[in-house]
């Protein structure tokens, strides 16, 4: 395991950097504007692209559930910086 990936992934947690959130909403702007966003969520394909896009990029082993999840949480922050 080389030393980026020690940083980046410790144990069964994947710590995201402000880089690879931003790498993370740019693919998925541009998935939902092709349309790979049919309702409240994106296709399973789009979390699969950013994670490979992520894995390639940062030399981590990013997954679809990591997307997920994060989305998931910028998704809630973003929610409440607005309520205030």
């Amino acid at each position: 395991m080389s030393t980026t990936q020690n940083k980046k992934c410790k144990g069964k947690h994947f710590t995201w950097s402000k880089s690879m959130s931003h790498i993370l909403l740019e693919i998925l702007a541009e998935e939902a504007l092709k349309g790979n966003k049919p309702s409240s969520t994106f296709k399973a394909e789009s979390f699969v692209k950013v994670a490979s896009e992520i894995s390639q990029k940062f030399n981590v082993q990013c997954e679809p559930k990591h997307v997920d999840n994060h989305f998931k949480t910028v998704k809630k922050r973003m929610g409440n910086n607005n309520q205030t």
